[in-house]
């Protein structure tokens, strides 16, 4: 299932470089706006996973980053899209009118805060899942070692053919 918020990604025109100033601030608070809406979902899959990451939930998980992975690439376009602005962004927002240029400075804001969560909530994911990893790997080799004791109390005796060793004889 495509989120629409991709799905505004991929319908982005082609870039007129020949824009009008005006034209192109607007032009880029729509890449912010569109770039931060990407984030915010980004971040609520981060939200989740924690969630999914302390319930054992794998497969849902597995869903569930294959969606980020999907939103990932959505903003891979739009920061493409972003490349030939990103070094004037100051400048355009400084030249736009109205308050368009405080939207556009409030967006970028939004957007690092809502990166640096974003990080942050990755990497306690990335040692949550080390210490689940860690933790079943402990499970697995205590369940080893009690295979390993009950073999070494009864494997002599199954390793022995069944029925009495000693019979009586008529002479």
């Amino acid at each position: 299932m495509q989120d629409a918020s991709l799905e505004r990604v991929r319908m982005t025109p082609p870039l007129d470089t020949t824009q009008a100033p005006a034209d192109e601030s607007k032009h880029v608070l729509q890449l912010l706006e569109r770039q931060r809406d990407l984030y915010r979902e980004l971040k609520s899959h981060s939200d989740q996973q924690e969630q999914l990451i302390a319930d054992g939930a794998t497969e849902r998980l597995l869903s569930l980053l294959g969606r980020r992975q999907q939103l990932v690439d959505g903003l891979g376009q739009v920061s493409a899209l972003l490349a030939p602005y990103r070094s004037r962004i100051a400048a355009i927002a400084d030249q736009a009118a109205g308050d368009t240029g405080s939207q556009m400075r409030a967006l970028v804001e939004e957007v690092r805060v809502l990166l640096e969560s974003i990080i942050e909530a990755d990497e306690k994911g990335k040692s949550d899942l080390a210490a689940a990893r860690d933790r079943v790997g402990g499970q697995i080799r205590q369940a080893a070692g009690a295979v390993a004791a009950a073999g070494a109390y009864g494997g002599g005796a199954a390793s022995q053919p069944a029925g009495p060793k000693f019979t009586q004889q008529k002479g």
